[in-house]
């Protein structure tokens, strides 16, 4: 389950459907996380997330980033949420390493729209 509070349409919109994303493809059916999501201003990070236990999580990503930067430091998130479930090493480098191949993805599958294109033609603001 996911539940936001925060960030305008567009964020709100992006954040279900990646949850939704990483729910079909990264964690098993009984082993979807709950997750508190915060969109607004976030001092030093452009986002954290802390893992409360039973699958739960607290994640706060910051309000200003582009929908391009949005999309991916939530995929790196995803990633940390994964790894804490998977009960192995949480680890930066990692989650730097495999949140723009998330991050693609998810904009091929989800996004694109049989449009084409890719991520990385998104402007940056």
């Amino acid at each position: 389950m996911l539940y936001i509070r925060g960030g305008n349409k567009e964020q709100i919109e992006l954040s279900q459907q990646l949850f939704n994303f990483c729910s079909n493809g990264l964690f098993q059916a009984n082993n979807t996380p709950n997750i508190d999501l915060i969109i607004q201003k976030v001092d030093g990070a452009l986002a954290w997330t802390d893992y409360e236990g039973d699958r739960k999580f607290f994640i706060e990503i910051e309000e200003s980033l582009d929908k391009k930067k949005f999309i991916i430091t939530l995929c790196h998130e995803m990633i940390h949420v994964c790894q804490f479930l998977a009960g192995v090493e949480v680890s930066e480098l990692s989650a730097y390493h495999y949140e723009s191949k998330l991050a693609e993805q998810f904009y091929q599958e989800e996004l694109s729209s049989g449009i084409g294109g890719s991520l990385i033609d998104l402007n940056e603001d």
